[in-house]
C-alpha cells in the first residue's frame, strides 16, 4: 500500500515537473514585445523591412493587450515609417489612424505625430488625394513656413484656388526670400487659373518674382533650398509667353549652384530644364538621355526624349526615332494617373509622332505607334479606376488585393516622378525601384488566379499594344475597323480588315469635325422618326462622309460589322453614301483597337445579359473602363441625354432580345432594322461600346 502511494506521488510530481518545462518553453517562444521591437529594429537597419514589419506586428499585439506603452506608440510610428517607405498605402493609412487616436489622448509627442503626419499627407498627395493631404498638413501645430507652403500646394491641386490663394498670400509676406518667391509663384498660379482668387495679376507677381530673386540667390541658405525655390518660380513663369527669358535665367542660376556645390543627381535635371526653355540644343537631351538611362530615372528619359523629338533642325527620320523612344521608355513602368504633366506629354508627342508619320506615308508604323499610345493612357485609367474593380462574389480577398498592389504600383509610380520634380529623396531611389519590381511580380501571381475565374478580365487588366498584323490575323472575315487621326491640320482614316486595307487623308481638322457632327446632331433633331431620306439628303452628312471616308465608305458596305476607333467617337454610324452605315450591320464604337479583340467571349456567344450600363459619348473614358472590368456587360453610348424613362425601356428591350442579339451591337442592329417605333428614334443617338 505504501509503495503504491509513493508511486503516485510520483507520478503527480513528474507531471508537474513536466507541464512547468513546457510553461518555460512556451514564455521561452514568446518574447516580450520590447525583444521584438529590438530584433524589429536590427531587420530595419538591415533594410529587411517586411521580416521588420511582422516583428513590430507581433510586438504591438502582445504590448496592447494591457494597455498602450510609450515604447509601443514609437514602435507604431516606426512601423508606420517602414509602410511608407515601401509603399504599403492602406497599411500606412491603418497605422496613421492608430497614431492619431493616441495623439488625441495626448500619449503622443508633438515632433512624432509632425513626421508620421508628413508622411501620410505625402502618401495621400501621390494617391491623387489632395484634400485629405492637406487636411493632415493643416492639422500639424508645428509645421514650418515650407511645410505650410506645401498645405497650399495641396490645396490648389484639389482645387480649392480660394484657399491656397489665402495661404500664399499669408506666406508672401515671410522674412525669408526663398519661401516668398515660392509663394509668389502659388499666387501666379492662382491668378492664371481663377483671377478672382488672387488681388494682382499675373504679370504683376511676375515682376515680384523677379525682384526677389536677387535676394534669394544671396541669402544664407542651403543650396537645396535656393534650387528649389528658383526651380518653383521658373515652373510659374513658364506659364507667361513675355516671361521665357526670366525662366530660363532662374533655372540657368539654379545649374550653376548645383555645380558649385557637386549635386550630382541635380546637375542633369537642371541641365535638361534649362535647355528646354529657348535654347533647346539636341546635344544637351542627348547627353542627359544617356545619364537618365544609367540611373534608372526613366521619367526623366521620357520627357528628353520627348523634348528632342521636337528639335527642328533634326530631320524627320530622327525626330520620329526620338519620339518613338519616348513612348518605349514611358511604357516600362506606364504613367500614374495622377501625373497630369507627363501625361499631357506624352499625349503632345505622340500628336507629333503621328504627323511625321502620317508625312512620311509610314501608315502600318503609325498604326502600331498609336496601339502602343492607347495601351500607356488605357494602363493610366485603370490604375485610377482600380477601386471600382470587382470579382464574383466569393473571391473579396482576391479581388481586394489587387486593388491594393495596383494602388501600392501608382502612388510609388508617382514618387519617383515627385523626386525628379522636387530633386529630393534620391537616396531613396533604390528602394522605390524594389518596392514597384516586387509589387509587379505580385499583380502578376494576383492575376493568374484572376484568370482561372475570368480569363477575360485577366487579359484586360494586362493591356498591351496590339499591332496591325495581329489585328488584320484576329478580325473576323465579316468585321471591318476603321481607325480615326484627327489633328490640327488633316484628319486620317486607316480601314483594315483580315483581307484588305485602305487609307484616307482629308485636310479637315479635329475641330471642324467637331463642329460639323454637333450641326448634323441638331439637325437630326428636326426630323421624323426614322426618316431615312431626308438625312441621306442632308448635305452636311455628305459633307462629313466625303471628308473622313470619300470611297471607304463603298467598302464597307460589304462588312457586317464596323468598328470604329476614336478619341472622340461622334456617330459615324449616321455616315454612308447610299444607305446610312449603321443601317443593316453591327456598329461599335472603341477608344483603342487593343479593345477589338480582349473582350471577345471564347465562344463567341451571349447567352446572358450580365449588366447593362448607359454612358455619355463625352466621357467615353468611363464606357471603357467599365467594359475592361465588366467585360460580360453591355455598355451603350449616347449623344443625347436619355430620360430615366428611355433607358429603362432599352434596358427591357435588351433583356427580351432573342439570344442572337443580346450582344449590345447586335441589339441595336434590331433598332435600326425595325419599324418605325420610338426605339428607331432613339437610334440615331446610340452606339454600342466593346466587341461583345
Amino acid at each position: 500500500m505504501k509503495q503504491r502511494h509513493f508511486s503516485f506521488r510520483l507520478t503527480l510530481l513528474f507531471a508537474f515537473f513536466t507541464l512547468s518545462l513546457a510553461a518555460c518553453d512556451q514564455q521561452e517562444s514568446e518574447p516580450k514585445p520590447s525583444a521584438l521591437y529590438e530584433e524589429a529594429q536590427r531587420l530595419e537597419g538591415r533594410k529587411n523591412y517586411s521580416e521588420a514589419l511582422d516583428y513590430y506586428n507581433r510586438g504591438l499585439a502582445a504590448d496592447t493587450l494591457k494597455g498602450f506603452s510609450a515604447e509601443a506608440l514609437e514602435a507604431l510610428c516606426r512601423k508606420g515609417r517602414i509602410e511608407f517607405l515601401t509603399g504599403r498605402y492602406q497599411a500606412a493609412f491603418t497605422t496613421w489612424q492608430s497614431i492619431e487616436a493616441h495623439a488625441a489622448a495626448g500619449k503622443l509627442s508633438d515632433s512624432l505625430r509632425t513626421a508620421a503626419g508628413l508622411d501620410t499627407a505625402q502618401m495621400y498627395a501621390e494617391l491623387g488625394r489632395y484634400g485629405k493631404a492637406a487636411s493632415i498638413m493643416e492639422s500639424l501645430g508645428s509645421a514650418d513656413q515650407w511645410q505650410r507652403y506645401q498645405t497650399a500646394v495641396y490645396r490648389f491641386k484639389a482645387g480649392k484656388i480660394d484657399e491656397a490663394s489665402q495661404w500664399y498670400q499669408k506666406l508672401s509676406a515671410s522674412g525669408d526670400p526663398s519661401v516668398r518667391m515660392a509663394a509668389l509663384s502659388g499666387l501666379l498660379d492662382c491668378a492664371l487659373v481663377a483671377p478672382a482668387t488672387a488681388p494682382d495679376n499675373p504679370e504683376h507677381y511676375a515682376a515680384q518674382i523677379a525682384a526677389v530673386s536677387a535676394k534669394v540667390m544671396r541669402m544664407n541658405a542651403t543650396p537645396m533650398v535656393k534650387i528649389r525655390s528658383l526651380r518653383i518660380a521658373a515652373k510659374s513663369l513658364l506659364q507667361l509667353e513675355s516671361q521665357q527669358r526670366n525662366a530660363s535665367y532662374l533655372l540657368f542660376r539654379a545649374l550653376a549652384i548645383a555645380q558649385e556645390k557637386g549635386l550630382s543627381r541635380l546637375v542633369p535635371i537642371l541641365q535638361y530644364e534649362s535647355n528646354a526653355v529657348i535654347v533647346r540644343k539636341p546635344d544637351t537631351y542627348r547627353n542627359v538621355i544617356a545619364y537618365f538611362g544609367s540611373k534608372n530615372m526613366q521619367y526623366a528619359k521620357a520627357a528628353a526624349l520627348c523634348k528632342l523629338g521636337t528639335c527642328e533642325e533634326l530631320t524627320p527620320a530622327e525626330r520620329i526615332t526620338a519620339l518613338r523612344s519616348a513612348l518605349t521608355t514611358s511604357q516600362y513602368y506606364g504613367i500614374p494617373a495622377t501625373a497630369t504633366g507627363y501625361l499631357k506629354m506624352v499625349r503632345e508627342a505622340t500628336r507629333q509622332l503621328d504627323d511625321l508619320l502620317i508625312a512620311s506615308g509610314r501608315f502600318v508604323e503609325l498604326f502600331d505607334v498609336s496601339g502602343q499610345d492607347d495601351a500607356l493612357e488605357t494602363r493610366s485609367r485603370m490604375q485610377a479606376a482600380i477601386s471600382e474593380f470587382r470579382l464574383p462574389a466569393g473571391h473579396e480577398a482576391l479581388q481586394n488585393e489587387i486593388i491594393s498592389v495596383t494602388t501600392d504600383i501608382s502612388g510609388l509610380l508617382q514618387r519617383k516622378i515627385d523626386m525628379n520634380e522636387q530633386g529630393e529623396g534620391f537616396r531613396y531611389a533604390a528602394l522605390i525601384d524594389k518596392s514597384i519590381t516586387e509589387k509587379q511580380g505580385r499583380l502578376i501571381e494576383l492575376l493568374a488566379e484572376v484568370s482561372k475565374i475570368d480569363s477575360h478580365v485577366a487579359s484586360n487588366l494586362q493591356s498591351e499594344p496590339l499591332t496591325l498584323n495581329t489585328l488584320r490575323q484576329r478580325l473576323q472575315p465579316d468585321e471591318a475597323l476603321v481607325r480615326f487621326f484627327a489633328g490640327d491640320s488633316s484628319t486620317t482614316a486607316i480601314m483594315v480588315s483580315n483581307r484588305e486595307m485602305q487609307i484616307e487623308t482629308s485636310p479637315v481638322t479635329a475641330d471642324e469635325l467637331k463642329a460639323q457632327f454637333g450641326a448634323l446632331q441638331r439637325r437630326v433633331r428636326t426630323i421624323g422618326i426614322s426618316k431615312d431620306s431626308r438625312l441621306l439628303s442632308d448635305q452636311g452628312r455628305i459633307w462629313l462622309t466625303d471628308s473622313l471616308l470619300k470611297t471607304m465608305s463603298t467598302r464597307l458596305a460589304s462588312y457586317r460589322h464596323l468598328i470604329f476607333v476614336s478619341e472622340q467617337p461622334q456617330p459615324f454610324h449616321l455616315l454612308g453614301r447610299d444607305e446610312l452605315l449603321g443601317r443593316g450591320r453591327q456598329v461599335t464604337y472603341l477608344i483603342s483597337p487593343n479593345e477589338a479583340v480582349s473582350a471577345k467571349p471564347a465562344d463567341g456567344k451571349q447567352d446572358a445579359v450580365a449588366g447593362i450600363e448607359f454612358f455619355n459619348a463625352n466621357r467615353i473614358e468611363n464606357a471603357q473602363i467599365h467594359k475592361l472590368f465588366h467585360p460580360g456587360d453591355q455598355v451603350i453610348l449616347f449623344w443625347k441625354p436619355l430620360s430615366d424613362r428611355e433607358i429603362e425601356r432599352l434596358k427591357t428591350a435588351l433583356e427580351k432580345a432573342p439570344a442572337a442579339n443580346r450582344s449590345a451591337a447586335g441589339f441595336l442592329k434590331l433598332f435600326a432594322d425595325g419599324d418605325n417605333t420610338e426605339n428607331g428614334q432613339v437610334w440615331f443617338w446610340i452606339g454600342a461600346y466593346g466587341v461583345d
